[in-house]
Protein backbone atom coordinates (compact mmCIF):
# COMPACT_ATOMS: atom_id res chain seq x y z
CA UNK A 1 0.00 0.00 0.00
CA UNK A 2 1.24 3.81 -0.64
CA UNK A 3 0.25 5.88 2.18
CA UNK A 4 1.59 8.83 3.97
CA UNK A 5 1.20 9.64 7.15
CA UNK A 6 -0.22 13.62 7.60
CA UNK A 7 0.69 14.95 11.14
CA UNK A 8 -0.92 18.15 11.44
CA UNK A 9 -3.56 20.15 13.36
CA UNK A 10 -7.46 19.96 12.46
CA UNK A 11 -9.38 22.66 11.70
CA UNK A 12 -12.69 23.15 14.67
CA UNK A 13 -15.79 23.39 13.80
CA UNK A 14 -18.69 24.89 16.05
CA UNK A 15 -21.14 21.67 16.74
CA UNK A 16 -24.23 22.29 14.43
CA UNK A 17 -26.01 19.23 14.46
CA UNK A 18 -27.23 16.88 17.01
CA UNK A 19 -25.95 16.84 20.71
CA UNK A 20 -24.25 13.49 21.64
CA UNK A 21 -23.83 12.24 25.22
CA UNK A 22 -20.01 10.65 26.10
CA UNK A 23 -19.06 7.44 28.03
CA UNK A 24 -16.21 8.85 29.95
CA UNK A 25 -14.45 5.61 29.96
CA UNK A 26 -14.41 5.40 25.99
CA UNK A 27 -11.26 6.94 24.77
CA UNK A 28 -13.58 7.75 20.92
CA UNK A 29 -15.77 10.82 21.57
CA UNK A 30 -18.48 11.28 19.15
CA UNK A 31 -18.82 7.16 19.39
CA UNK A 32 -22.08 7.14 17.72
CA UNK A 33 -21.84 9.85 14.91
CA UNK A 34 -24.54 11.55 17.01
CA UNK A 35 -22.60 14.91 17.15
CA UNK A 36 -22.62 16.51 13.31
CA UNK A 37 -21.53 20.11 11.46
CA UNK A 38 -23.34 21.28 8.62
CA UNK A 39 -26.56 19.62 6.99
CA UNK A 40 -26.61 16.30 5.43
CA UNK A 41 -27.82 16.07 1.87
CA UNK A 42 -26.10 13.51 0.15
CA UNK A 43 -24.05 10.15 -0.06
CA UNK A 44 -20.02 10.57 0.76
CA UNK A 45 -20.52 13.39 3.67
CA UNK A 46 -18.86 11.24 6.84
CA UNK A 47 -16.43 14.64 7.32
CA UNK A 48 -20.27 15.90 8.74
CA UNK A 49 -19.74 13.97 11.35
CA UNK A 50 -17.36 15.96 14.02
CA UNK A 51 -13.85 14.56 13.91
CA UNK A 52 -14.70 11.85 11.91
CA UNK A 53 -12.94 11.99 8.52
CA UNK A 54 -12.08 9.85 5.36
CA UNK A 55 -8.40 8.18 4.89
CA UNK A 56 -8.74 7.74 1.59
CA UNK A 57 -10.22 10.18 -0.95
CA UNK A 58 -13.19 8.30 -1.53
CA UNK A 59 -15.26 9.07 1.61
CA UNK A 60 -17.60 6.75 3.47
CA UNK A 61 -21.23 7.52 4.24
CA UNK A 62 -23.10 9.31 6.93
CA UNK A 63 -26.69 8.19 7.75
CA UNK A 64 -29.40 10.12 9.76
CA UNK A 65 -33.10 9.82 11.14
CA UNK A 66 -33.40 13.58 10.02
CA UNK A 67 -32.93 12.97 6.51
CA UNK A 68 -35.87 10.61 6.20
CA UNK A 69 -37.23 9.75 3.12
CA UNK A 70 -33.72 10.52 1.00
CA UNK A 71 -31.07 8.28 0.04
CA UNK A 72 -29.07 9.02 2.97
CA UNK A 73 -32.68 8.72 5.33
CA UNK A 74 -32.29 5.96 8.89
CA UNK A 75 -33.69 3.44 8.80
CA UNK A 76 -34.53 3.66 5.20
CA UNK A 77 -31.79 4.80 2.81
CA UNK A 78 -30.23 3.92 -0.41
CA UNK A 79 -28.73 0.30 0.59
CA UNK A 80 -31.34 -1.08 2.68
CA UNK A 81 -33.09 -0.40 6.03
CA UNK A 82 -31.59 -0.44 9.38
CA UNK A 83 -32.66 1.36 12.72
CA UNK A 84 -28.95 3.14 14.35
CA UNK A 85 -27.73 1.07 17.34
CA UNK A 86 -27.75 4.03 19.22
CA UNK A 87 -29.04 8.09 18.56
CA UNK A 88 -30.18 8.92 15.32
CA UNK A 89 -26.98 8.71 13.16
CA UNK A 90 -24.62 6.23 11.75
CA UNK A 91 -21.59 5.75 8.94
CA UNK A 92 -21.72 3.09 6.07
CA UNK A 93 -18.20 1.96 4.58
CA UNK A 94 -18.14 -0.89 1.62
CA UNK A 95 -15.51 -3.38 2.56
CA UNK A 96 -15.60 -5.00 -0.36
CA UNK A 97 -16.10 -5.44 -3.98
CA UNK A 98 -16.29 -7.96 -6.55
CA UNK A 99 -12.33 -8.90 -7.68
CA UNK A 100 -11.58 -5.50 -6.08
CA UNK A 101 -12.92 -3.67 -8.86
CA UNK A 102 -14.22 -0.79 -6.88
CA UNK A 103 -12.38 0.64 -3.83
CA UNK A 104 -12.91 0.30 -0.30
CA UNK A 105 -13.83 3.22 2.37
CA UNK A 106 -13.15 3.83 5.74
CA UNK A 107 -13.99 5.81 8.56
CA UNK A 108 -11.08 7.33 10.84
CA UNK A 109 -10.76 10.09 13.79
CA UNK A 110 -8.45 10.63 16.69
CA UNK A 111 -8.69 9.14 20.10
CA UNK A 112 -9.33 11.35 23.19
CA UNK A 113 -5.31 10.38 24.10
CA UNK A 114 -2.59 8.37 23.33
CA UNK A 115 -2.47 4.73 24.50
CA UNK A 116 -0.04 3.29 26.85
CA UNK A 117 3.03 1.10 26.14
CA UNK A 118 1.73 -2.41 27.00
CA UNK A 119 -1.50 -1.21 28.30
CA UNK A 120 -4.14 -3.43 27.39
CA UNK A 121 -7.82 -2.37 25.55
CA UNK A 122 -10.44 -3.91 24.55
CA UNK A 123 -11.89 -2.31 20.91
CA UNK A 124 -15.18 -2.48 19.27
CA UNK A 125 -18.01 -1.35 17.35
CA UNK A 126 -21.33 -2.52 15.82
CA UNK A 127 -21.79 -3.41 12.49
CA UNK A 128 -24.75 -4.48 10.14
CA UNK A 129 -24.62 -5.44 6.86
CA UNK A 130 -26.96 -3.40 4.13
CA UNK A 131 -29.93 -5.59 3.05
CA UNK A 132 -29.07 -5.05 -0.80
CA UNK A 133 -25.59 -5.92 -0.15
CA UNK A 134 -24.17 -8.72 -2.86
CA UNK A 135 -21.61 -10.48 -0.55
CA UNK A 136 -20.63 -10.52 3.34
CA UNK A 137 -16.99 -10.74 4.15
CA UNK A 138 -14.57 -11.24 7.11
CA UNK A 139 -11.84 -9.43 7.53
CA UNK A 140 -13.43 -6.62 9.28
CA UNK A 141 -11.22 -4.48 11.74
CA UNK A 142 -10.11 -1.41 13.58
CA UNK A 143 -6.18 -0.33 13.17
CA UNK A 144 -5.21 2.14 15.59
CA UNK A 145 -2.11 4.17 14.49
CA UNK A 146 0.12 6.89 15.90
CA UNK A 147 -0.46 9.38 13.29
CA UNK A 148 -3.60 9.73 10.68
CA UNK A 149 -3.59 7.64 7.70
CA UNK A 150 -4.21 9.37 4.27
CA UNK A 151 -4.10 7.28 0.83
CA UNK A 152 -3.10 8.79 -2.25
CA UNK A 153 -6.24 8.69 -4.57
CA UNK A 154 -8.97 6.14 -4.29
CA UNK A 155 -7.48 2.99 -3.00
CA UNK A 156 -7.74 -0.09 -0.40
CA UNK A 157 -5.71 0.36 2.41
CA UNK A 158 -3.35 -2.61 2.38
CA UNK A 159 -1.58 -3.07 5.85
CA UNK A 160 2.02 -4.62 5.69
CA UNK A 161 3.12 -7.67 7.95
CA UNK A 162 4.32 -5.28 10.48
CA UNK A 163 1.16 -4.07 11.01
CA UNK A 164 -1.61 -5.33 13.22
CA UNK A 165 -5.33 -4.46 13.59
CA UNK A 166 -7.89 -5.64 15.46
CA UNK A 167 -10.39 -8.16 14.04
CA UNK A 168 -12.96 -10.93 16.18
CA UNK A 169 -10.89 -13.71 17.42
CA UNK A 170 -12.44 -16.19 14.73
CA UNK A 171 -12.25 -13.68 11.91
CA UNK A 172 -15.93 -14.58 10.79
CA UNK A 173 -17.87 -13.02 8.03
CA UNK A 174 -20.36 -10.55 9.04
CA UNK A 175 -23.73 -11.76 6.88
CA UNK A 176 -26.54 -10.72 9.44
CA UNK A 177 -28.40 -7.91 7.67
CA UNK A 178 -31.20 -5.64 9.21
CA UNK A 179 -29.62 -6.56 12.78
CA UNK A 180 -26.50 -5.29 14.44
CA UNK A 181 -23.74 -7.61 15.68
CA UNK A 182 -20.30 -6.67 17.47
CA UNK A 183 -16.70 -6.34 16.05
CA UNK A 184 -14.87 -6.50 19.31
CA UNK A 185 -10.95 -7.78 20.26
CA UNK A 186 -8.62 -6.92 22.60
CA UNK A 187 -5.36 -4.78 21.73
CA UNK A 188 -1.89 -4.42 23.08
CA UNK A 189 -0.94 -1.05 22.73
CA UNK A 190 2.55 -0.69 21.21
CA UNK A 191 2.79 2.80 23.25
CA UNK A 192 1.60 6.22 21.51
CA UNK A 193 -1.25 5.33 19.05
CA UNK A 194 -4.67 8.29 18.84
CA UNK A 195 -6.01 7.10 15.57
CA UNK A 196 -8.66 4.90 15.02
CA UNK A 197 -9.27 3.84 11.46
CA UNK A 198 -12.52 1.06 10.23
CA UNK A 199 -12.69 -1.17 7.72
CA UNK A 200 -11.00 -4.16 5.67
CA UNK A 201 -7.12 -4.23 5.56
CA UNK A 202 -6.56 -7.03 3.94
CA UNK A 203 -6.07 -7.72 0.04
CA UNK A 204 -8.83 -8.61 -1.51
CA UNK A 205 -7.53 -12.02 -2.97
CA UNK A 206 -7.07 -12.95 1.45
CA UNK A 207 -10.78 -12.12 1.94
CA UNK A 208 -13.50 -14.54 2.21
CA UNK A 209 -16.79 -13.35 0.68
CA UNK A 210 -20.30 -15.06 0.81
CA UNK A 211 -22.80 -14.40 -1.88
CA UNK A 212 -26.07 -13.90 -0.91
CA UNK A 213 -29.65 -13.66 -2.16
CA UNK A 214 -31.32 -10.67 -2.55
CA UNK A 215 -34.07 -10.53 0.94
CA UNK A 216 -37.44 -11.39 -0.85
CA UNK A 217 -39.27 -8.56 1.19
CA UNK A 218 -36.91 -5.62 -0.23
CA UNK A 219 -37.38 -3.32 -2.86
CA UNK A 220 -34.28 -2.64 -5.36
CA UNK A 221 -31.63 -3.54 -6.64
CA UNK A 222 -28.79 -5.62 -4.88
CA UNK A 223 -25.29 -3.39 -4.85
CA UNK A 224 -21.68 -5.80 -5.85
CA UNK A 225 -20.52 -5.27 -2.12
CA UNK A 226 -20.09 -6.21 1.04
CA UNK A 227 -21.93 -2.79 2.52
CA UNK A 228 -21.56 -2.05 6.56
CA UNK A 229 -23.31 -0.06 8.64
CA UNK A 230 -21.50 1.15 11.59
CA UNK A 231 -22.11 2.78 15.03
CA UNK A 232 -21.15 2.87 18.26
CA UNK A 233 -17.33 2.78 18.14
CA UNK A 234 -15.46 2.16 21.73
CA UNK A 235 -12.03 1.73 23.05
CA UNK A 236 -11.61 1.17 26.85
CA UNK A 237 -8.63 0.01 29.15
CA UNK A 238 -9.17 -3.16 30.43
CA UNK A 239 -8.29 -3.28 33.68
CA UNK A 240 -5.96 -6.49 35.38
CA UNK A 241 -8.29 -9.70 34.81
CA UNK A 242 -10.77 -8.16 32.82
CA UNK A 243 -11.68 -9.46 29.72
CA UNK A 244 -13.05 -7.99 26.40
CA UNK A 245 -16.66 -9.02 26.38
CA UNK A 246 -18.41 -8.54 22.76
CA UNK A 247 -21.81 -8.93 24.63
CA UNK A 248 -23.72 -10.16 21.78
CA UNK A 249 -26.24 -13.17 22.62
CA UNK A 250 -24.80 -16.08 22.85
CA UNK A 251 -27.29 -18.74 21.06
CA UNK A 252 -25.70 -21.95 22.23
CA UNK A 253 -26.35 -20.51 26.10
CA UNK A 254 -29.76 -18.95 25.35
CA UNK A 255 -31.03 -22.44 24.02
CA UNK A 256 -30.38 -24.72 27.33
CA UNK A 257 -32.46 -22.28 28.94
CA UNK A 258 -36.34 -23.33 28.37
CA UNK A 259 -38.81 -22.31 30.91
CA UNK A 260 -41.21 -24.91 32.60
CA UNK A 261 -43.38 -24.46 35.44
CA UNK A 262 -43.84 -26.12 38.69
CA UNK A 263 -45.30 -29.45 38.69
CA UNK A 264 -48.87 -29.46 39.89
CA UNK A 265 -51.67 -31.49 40.08
CA UNK A 266 -55.05 -29.97 38.13
CA UNK A 267 -57.19 -31.67 40.48
CA UNK A 268 -60.11 -29.32 41.42
CA UNK A 269 -58.87 -26.33 39.06
CA UNK A 270 -61.80 -24.95 36.99
CA UNK A 271 -61.49 -25.20 32.96
CA UNK A 272 -60.95 -21.20 33.20
CA UNK A 273 -57.90 -22.16 35.71
CA UNK A 274 -56.78 -25.18 33.51
CA UNK A 275 -56.95 -22.68 30.33
CA UNK A 276 -54.98 -20.50 31.95
CA UNK A 277 -52.48 -22.57 33.47
CA UNK A 278 -51.40 -24.80 29.58
CA UNK A 279 -49.21 -21.51 28.82
CA UNK A 280 -46.58 -23.78 26.53
CA UNK A 281 -43.08 -22.47 26.61
CA UNK A 282 -40.22 -23.23 23.61
CA UNK A 283 -36.52 -23.33 23.17
CA UNK A 284 -34.73 -20.22 21.73
CA UNK A 285 -35.66 -19.87 17.96
CA UNK A 286 -38.01 -22.90 18.14
CA UNK A 287 -41.75 -24.32 17.30
CA UNK A 288 -41.16 -28.02 18.34
CA UNK A 289 -43.18 -29.19 20.97
CA UNK A 290 -41.08 -30.55 24.38
CA UNK A 291 -42.54 -33.86 26.26
CA UNK A 292 -44.01 -31.38 29.12
CA UNK A 293 -46.15 -28.96 26.73
CA UNK A 294 -47.68 -32.27 25.37
CA UNK A 295 -48.79 -32.92 28.88
CA UNK A 296 -50.00 -30.01 29.80
CA UNK A 297 -51.93 -30.23 26.22
CA UNK A 298 -53.22 -33.37 26.91
CA UNK A 299 -55.35 -31.87 29.91
CA UNK A 300 -56.24 -28.99 28.14
CA UNK A 301 -57.38 -30.84 25.21
CA UNK A 302 -59.83 -33.04 27.50
CA UNK A 303 -60.86 -30.32 29.24
CA UNK A 304 -61.62 -29.11 25.64
CA UNK A 305 -63.76 -32.34 25.17
CA UNK A 306 -65.39 -32.13 28.10
CA UNK A 307 -66.87 -28.90 27.44
CA UNK A 308 -67.97 -28.60 24.13
CA UNK A 309 -68.97 -24.94 23.75
CA UNK A 310 -65.84 -23.64 24.73
CA UNK A 311 -63.60 -21.62 21.92
CA UNK A 312 -59.96 -20.74 22.73
CA UNK A 313 -58.07 -17.65 21.33
CA UNK A 314 -54.08 -18.99 20.79
CA UNK A 315 -51.95 -16.41 21.26
CA UNK A 316 -48.20 -16.91 19.83
CA UNK A 317 -45.09 -14.84 21.84
CA UNK A 318 -41.80 -14.52 20.82
CA UNK A 319 -38.68 -12.38 22.50
CA UNK A 320 -36.71 -9.29 21.93
CA UNK A 321 -33.50 -11.25 21.12
CA UNK A 322 -35.64 -13.45 18.73
CA UNK A 323 -37.10 -10.99 16.91
CA UNK A 324 -33.90 -9.59 16.03
CA UNK A 325 -32.52 -12.98 14.80
CA UNK A 326 -35.45 -12.91 12.55
CA UNK A 327 -33.93 -9.99 11.26
CA UNK A 328 -30.75 -11.63 10.09
CA UNK A 329 -32.44 -14.68 9.22
CA UNK A 330 -35.71 -14.97 7.25
CA UNK A 331 -36.28 -18.50 7.98
CA UNK A 332 -37.37 -17.13 11.72
CA UNK A 333 -39.73 -14.12 10.31
CA UNK A 334 -42.80 -16.47 11.14
CA UNK A 335 -41.67 -17.89 14.52
CA UNK A 336 -44.87 -17.07 16.36
CA UNK A 337 -47.20 -18.69 14.03
CA UNK A 338 -45.31 -21.72 13.67
CA UNK A 339 -45.87 -22.15 17.59
CA UNK A 340 -49.22 -21.39 17.21
CA UNK A 341 -49.72 -23.93 14.01
CA UNK A 342 -48.00 -26.71 16.04
CA UNK A 343 -49.77 -26.10 19.63
CA UNK A 344 -53.13 -26.02 17.57
CA UNK A 345 -52.36 -29.24 15.30
CA UNK A 346 -51.43 -30.91 18.53
CA UNK A 347 -55.11 -30.26 20.38
CA UNK A 348 -56.73 -31.04 17.21
CA UNK A 349 -55.02 -34.48 17.01
CA UNK A 350 -57.23 -34.97 20.25
CA UNK A 351 -60.18 -35.00 17.64
CA UNK A 352 -60.86 -31.47 18.45
CA UNK A 353 -62.30 -28.98 15.45
CA UNK A 354 -60.68 -26.16 13.75
CA UNK A 355 -63.16 -24.00 14.98
CA UNK A 356 -62.95 -24.44 18.16
CA UNK A 357 -59.76 -21.93 17.91
CA UNK A 358 -58.41 -18.15 16.88
CA UNK A 359 -54.90 -17.39 16.51
CA UNK A 360 -53.52 -14.38 16.92
CA UNK A 361 -49.97 -13.46 16.62
CA UNK A 362 -48.46 -10.88 19.75
CA UNK A 363 -44.71 -11.35 19.08
CA UNK A 364 -42.90 -9.79 21.42
CA UNK A 365 -45.28 -7.02 22.11
CA UNK A 366 -46.73 -8.43 25.26
CA UNK A 367 -44.11 -10.21 27.07
CA UNK A 368 -44.91 -12.13 30.35
CA UNK A 369 -41.35 -11.27 32.24
CA UNK A 370 -39.71 -8.04 31.82
CA UNK A 371 -36.73 -9.45 33.36
CA UNK A 372 -33.77 -8.77 30.65
CA UNK A 373 -32.24 -12.79 32.62
CA UNK A 374 -32.13 -15.49 30.34
CA UNK A 375 -34.84 -17.07 32.75
CA UNK A 376 -36.86 -14.28 31.91
CA UNK A 377 -36.69 -13.75 28.80
CA UNK A 378 -37.59 -18.24 28.57
CA UNK A 379 -40.80 -16.99 29.64
CA UNK A 380 -41.63 -15.04 26.70
CA UNK A 381 -40.97 -17.70 24.67
CA UNK A 382 -44.93 -19.02 24.55
CA UNK A 383 -48.12 -19.57 23.56
CA UNK A 384 -50.66 -19.09 25.68
CA UNK A 385 -54.37 -19.18 25.93
CA UNK A 386 -57.64 -17.07 26.60
CA UNK A 387 -61.24 -18.56 26.32
CA UNK A 388 -63.27 -16.72 24.25
CA UNK A 389 -66.51 -15.02 25.06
Amino acid sequence: MKKRYIIGAFLAFALVGNSYAQDDNNLVDNYSFEGTKGKLKRLKQINKAMDWFSPTSLRADLFTKSAKGTEIGAPDNIYGKEEPSEGDNYAGIIAYSYRGKDPRTYVSRDLKEKLKKGARYCVSYKVSLADLSKYAVNNLGAFLSKNPIEVEGKKDIVLGKGEEFVRIADNKIFEKRYSWETMCGEYVANGGERYITIGNFNETTDTEWKKLRKKKDFNGAQIPYAYYYIDEVVVKVLEEGEKCECGDIDEKEIERVVYSKASSSVDGFTPEQIVSNSTVYFAYLKSELLPRSKEDLDVLALTLIENPSMKLTVYGHTTGDEALAARGDEIHLDLASRRIKNVIEYLKSHGLEQDRFESEIMNDSDPESTEGTLVGKAKNRRVAFKIQE
